[in-house]
């Protein structure tokens, strides 16, 4: 297996149809959503395409078939799914069949019986690494039946040729990033003032799903105490909610995370802002003095990526993070951060302290250099490659 094997060499007809098979969709915010999202609009530029997935999808993808299933209860979903996927293989006999994520792989590989295509799944983190024994006895099977799988990092990559994931045919293809304006010195302080922060606040940025492996409440019990008493204009800005669906448990909610900062007295130096998207969450890293990506190291809970530390290199953004699965494929250090061993917050904090200590971001230039060479116009690129490789006609 070549984790970063070249994916083309091969020609389509024009015309050739695709069937993506997703949960993970926008309106939704997360980084499985874009990567579907993002995919499925390089392959429009190719093939003719169908998308089956959750409902709401719709009025995201104006002029794309996109055909839409009840999200919730997740089982009636998946079942759904598949019969879905079978009727769109009969009816509209497609050349490839691709997976948003490892859930949807007994869909994939019930659709693609039906013509004899190809079935492939992109695969993010927990798809190969959880171990709920339902998980394990379905939906890992179909996984290995897969003719090949899309890694998001080369962490995600081993675990997959670990699990015996696409018979080993595995390819590795980093998310991409937006590339956006880096922020004057004005909309940084017009965005303390909006909400509420001293002018001269240093921002430690956290963005994310309020999920345990992302490690906010431990960082928040082991670290921003220490952070504060050295740096007193130090506050916490945190944008991001708990997940409405996810693969794993864990879950944690505002209120836990409010009482574990009022414990230590810093209740005043946590600031929610919800989840964001667009123009506002530039505009917080845009603000920010230092990105913190405090992921717990779990090999039953893999951090697949990391798309927040790409997203704050955009942003000219250094982060500080845990050096833990596919984390180190999204921080380039130290162009665009620093790496630290899991578990040691003292490192952590010296590392953060050793960011905020360059008030004009002087690193900001490299940080932004290493986005540039993973964009997703790059991403696109790739995906509509490994499609005209795969993609078979059918009868």
């Amino acid at each position: 297996m070549n984790l970063d094997r070249e994916e083309g060499g091969g020609q389509c007809d024009p015309h050739a149809r695709l069937l993506v098979l997703t949960r993970n969709f926008p309106p939704v915010i997360g980084g499985i959503e874009r990567v579907v999202a993002e995919a499925v609009q390089a392959l429009r530029a190719a093939f003719d395409v169908t998308v089956i997935g959750p409902r709401g999808g719709r009025q995201e993808s104006s002029g794309l078939d996109y055909r839409e299933i009840a999200a919730q209860p997740a089982s009636v979903f998946l079942a759904q799914s598949i019969l879905r996927a079978v009727g769109a293989a009969r009816q509209l006999r497609p050349s490839w069949v691709l997976a948003g994520s490892g859930v949807m792989a007994p869909a994939a590989m019930s659709a693609a019986r039906r013509t004899g295509c190809p079935a492939w799944a992109f695969v993010h983190g927990l798809d190969v690494t959880t171990q709920h024994p339902l998980y394990r006895s379905f939906f890992v099977p179909a996984i290995r039946r897969l003719d090949g799988v899309i890694a998001n990092s080369h962490a995600t990559a081993e675990a997959a040729r670990c699990l015996g994931a696409g018979g080993g045919n595995i390819v590795c293809i980093h998310p991409g990033v937006d590339l956006p304006a880096i922020p004057c010195g004005e909309e940084r302080i017009r965005f303390r003032r909006n909400h509420g922060l001293p002018v001269d606040a240093r921002i430690l940025l956290f963005v994310g799903r309020f999920i345990s492996r992302k490690g906010l409440g431990p960082f928040i019990d082991r670290a921003l105490l220490p952070v504060v008493s050295v740096e007193p204009r130090a506050h916490l800005v945190v944008v991001g909610a708990p997940p409405a669906q996810a693969l794993g448990r864990g879950a944690q909610g505002q209120t836990d995370l409010e009482r574990r900062a009022a414990r230590l007295g810093l209740a005043d130096r946590v600031h929610f802002l919800g989840p964001l998207t667009g123009a506002p969450l530039s505009e917080a890293y845009g603000a920010a003095d230092v990105h913190i990506f405090p992921v717990l190291d779990r090999h039953w809970d893999l951090e697949g990526f990391g798309l927040v530390a790409l997203e704050a290199a955009a942003h000219g953004l250094h982060t500080v993070a845990f050096a833990t699965g596919g984390v180190p494929d999204a921080v380039s250090v130290p162009e665009s951060g620093r790496l630290v061993q899991p578990d040691d917050y003292e490192g952590f904090v010296q590392a953060i302290l050793e960011v905020l200590s360059d008030p004009q971001r002087s690193g900001s230039a490299s940080a932004r250099r290493f986005a540039e060479t993973h964009t997703w116009a790059q991403f696109r690129a790739r995906i509509e490659s490994l499609a005209r490789a795969q993609s078979k006609p059918t009868a």
